[in-house]
């Protein structure tokens, strides 16, 4: 039987009565115009091209993918959509994933992915088969603007996003003779020389781009589901769309506030002792590892006092290799584990075996080492668009900074912060990167009587759980659900976490079924 999507004319895609009538096919959804909000720019005319799917979608899967032509700066929009004839523009990549049943309102899922720098279509091996929420809608993934496969991308040649941390294990050195201000600044004049303006890859641009591609797409409203950065721009989007909007879920949230503040530096203690807590509460973790606590702390002074020589196979060569490893590698490799909850389970086998190895006792194979100094958190960072990173980052971010707090947090815990707090990438290459720094009215709470999902794993070592809760104090019509002991994306990482989202997206002005969360616990392994 023919697919409804082969009848159709692809060369003529950016007609707006073809696409209509595929968006229609593919969601299921009504058609229907949201009016232009408030002092907001005018919403702009967009192109929506058809273009092939640069992926092999799961068996069964027939995925369309479309470009979303857009402006590059939203304030030149003139009244009535057009753009003046100098105008740049740039590309949004949208993948538009079928609704699975012939329900006439199925109101789709809308995915913002985190980082800042990660695009949605790299989700698609596991939210394209994620048949809890797809089972009644459709679903789309978008490529922020500057990411995956939207255009440009702002990817750098020059420099890689693994510098952005603190493990020099992932660190792929990719030109030890320059400087590293040298190597961003080049990324930065590379993309400056290309037209880009890089101060027009922010978060209100991206939401921008949401409400004129809900628009283009004939979609009454969808449903919002933000992860980690992807949460402030939902939050963005209820003010910019408040209309198109149905409900809204906040994934492991990055909030509207400033990400550095010394709260975000006292996060690493504070997960670091939850560990500790969490081990010796669990029968196998405390007969199998001891007291981790204590054997942290005698690694510490063992690494500070001399660094430690271990013998590995080099990632990028697989010769072996032999590296003195001091206490800072060692604090920031178990520290990229925490981040998440799954790797975070193996952390207290890692201290329990550094210490063995501290005392004589043990020699690691090359394995381990690689699996102790090659954190979860590397793979993460590996995919993203740095300059899209930090022209969100810098702009929103370090441009509010409070250098002295980070500071008095950082020097009041050496234990965690060996050679000074974590952010010293963003003070040296901020500067460089030039895009100016928001109004102070983005920064401020986000009002709404949307109905919210406010998820957050008790446990994450990249986002404050306290900050998550005084997100969900703060909506009057959310629901607040504690993963305890998990850590940061409780969606991808749960199947409960997922149940809870399908759950509430069917009814969400309902009090939410959560009772799977009763079995969440952490299991060491």
């Amino acid at each position: 039987m023919q697919s409804p999507f082969e009848a159709l004319s692809y060369k003529s895609m950016s007609k707006q009565s073809s696409l209509a009538l595929i968006v229609y096919l593919l969601l299921f959804a009504p058609l229907t115009v949201q009016a232009e909000a408030g002092d907001l720019p005018p919403v702009p005319v967009v192109e929506l091209e058809a273009v092939e799917c640069p992926f092999t979608p799961p068996l069964g899967e027939i995925p369309t993918c479309l470009m979303a032509t857009l402006p590059m700066d939203h304030q030149q929009v003139q009244a009535g959509g057009s753009l003046p004839a100098h105008a740049r523009t740039i590309g949004v990549h949208l993948t538009l994933l079928s609704n699975l049943a012939s329900n006439p309102d199925p109101d789709p899922f809308l995915f913002l992915s985190g980082g800042p720098g990660q695009a949605g279509s790299d989700s698609i091996g596991t939210l394209g088969s994620a048949v809890e929420l797809r089972r009644n809608r459709g679903m789309i993934l978008v490529d922020q603007r500057g990411t995956g496969l939207s255009e440009p991308a702002l990817y750098c040649e020059q420099a890689a996003p693994a510098e952005l941390d603190g493990n020099r294990f992932n660190d792929p050195d990719a030109d030890p003779d320059r400087a590293l201000v040298e190597r961003f600044t080049d990324c930065h004049d590379h993309w400056v020389e290309q037209g880009v303006d890089l101060a027009m890859f922010d978060t209100r641009a991206a939401a921008l781009d949401l409400r004129a591609i809900r628009e283009a797409l004939d979609l009454r409203h969808w449903n919002i589901q933000g992860t980690s950065y992807g949460s402030r721009l939902a939050l963005d989007l209820l003010r910019v769309d408040p209309e198109g909007v149905r409900a809204v879920v906040l994934n492991s949230p990055v909030t509207m506030e400033s990400m550095a503040t010394a709260e975000y530096v006292a996060l690493r203690p504070q997960v670091f002792q939850q560990l500790f807590t969490n081990c010796a509460a669990d029968q196998f973790c405390a007969e199998k590892y001891g007291n981790i606590e204590k054997k942290f702390q005698s690694l510490a002074t063992h690494f500070q006092n001399e660094s430690v020589v271990l013998q590995f196979a080099d990632a990028a060569t697989g010769e072996m290799i032999r590296e003195s490893v001091t206490w800072t590698d060692v604090v920031e490799a178990l520290s990229g584990h925490l981040a998440f909850s799954e790797p975070a389970m193996s952390v207290p086998r890692f201290i329990a075996e550094l210490y063995d190895v501290a005392q004589g006792r043990l020699s690691l194979d090359d394995r381990e080492v690689s699996a102790i100094f090659s954190a979860a958190l590397n793979d993460v960072i590996a995919g993203l668009a740095l300059g899209q990173h930090l022209s969100v980052k810098c702009r929103e971010d370090y441009s509010v900074t409070d250098a002295s707090a980070i500071a008095a947090v950082a020097d009041a815990n050496p234990l965690y912060y060996p050679e000074g707090d974590s952010q010293q990438i963003y003070r040296l290459t901020c500067p460089v990167w030039e895009v100016g720094e928001v109004e102070d009215k983005f920064l401020t709470a986000v009002e709404t009587k949307h109905p919210v999902l406010v998820m957050s794993g008790d446990a994450d070592g990249l986002v404050p759980h306290a900050a998550a809760r005084r997100l969900a104090d703060r909506l009057p019509n959310s629901q607040f659900i504690v993963f305890p002991g998990m850590g940061h994306d409780v969606h991808l990482t749960l199947l409960c976490g997922r149940s809870v989202v399908a759950n509430f997206l069917d009814s969400p002005n309902e009090q939410v079924d959560q009772s799977c969360v009763a079995d969440v616990a952490p299991r060491f392994d």
